[in-house]
């Protein structure tokens, strides 16, 4: 039998999340915020500038040698994003313990059992 999330939640209420998935999800909220923020950004500014009524190739906008609309379009939301990117990694990203991991502890126990060097197993 399926049980919707939300009831399994009503069903036990000395149920908590893990605080690993609560920041991870706090974190990817983040993200797709930013990511959301960009597209958005970009969507708005390539197709109101990049699809002029008229051209004239005289006069066209440029910044820095590119068109203005790739400019403000692509590359301005790209630095920012890298920046912001790195920021959230340094400022906002929580370390957390994810505890021992099963197979370390196998490989601890089999070198704890192995015979010394240049002895025999017979």
């Amino acid at each position: 039998m399926n049980i919707p999330a939300a009831a399994a939640l009503d069903a036990d209420p000395d149920l908590e999340p893990d605080p690993l998935f609560l920041a991870a999800f706090r974190e990817a909220r983040w993200i797709l915020l930013m990511w959301l923020s960009c597209f958005a950004w970009t969507l708005t500014v390539c197709l109101n500038f990049g699809y002029p009524e008229t051209v004239d190739p005289l006069n066209f906008p440029m910044v820095l040698g590119i068109p203005a609309w790739v400019a403000w379009g692509i590359a301005f939301p790209w630095l920012i994003a890298n920046v912001v990117t790195i920021w959230f990694c340094l400022f906002v990203m929580e370390d957390a313990d994810l505890g021992e991991d099963s197979g370390e502890a196998a490989i601890s126990d089999a070198s704890a059992n192995a015979p010394a060097e240049g002895g025999s197993n017979v």
